[in-house]
């Protein structure tokens, strides 16, 4: 699953890939792990170096891979905000 939002006049680009499984309670029952890679341009250009991977939210691993796609975005912003922050100050 591939994204592209526009933010401030910025394009996210997040994608999702599952990563093996987490164990749940029981042992016989997993889950797979998902993990966001989010990219981040302006005008084109890229922001970032390189693709960023984010594999939870709050030191808990996403839940599907809906959660890991709104996790990448929200990383995004909050990257974006601070960069916008700091280009003010």
């Amino acid at each position: 699953m591939n994204r592209t939002y526009e933010y401030r006049g910025y394009a996210i680009r997040v994608g999702v890939e599952a990563k093996g499984t987490v164990p749940l309670d029981r042992p016989e029952i997993e889950r797979p792990r998902y993990a966001a890679v989010v990219s981040i341009a302006a005008n084109g250009e890229r922001v970032l170096p390189s693709h960023l991977k984010i594999e939870n939210a709050a030191g808990l691993p996403f839940r599907s891979d809906i959660d890991a796609l709104m996790g990448g975005y929200s990383a995004a912003r909050r990257l974006i905000d601070e960069q916008l922050a700091e280009t003010a100050a």
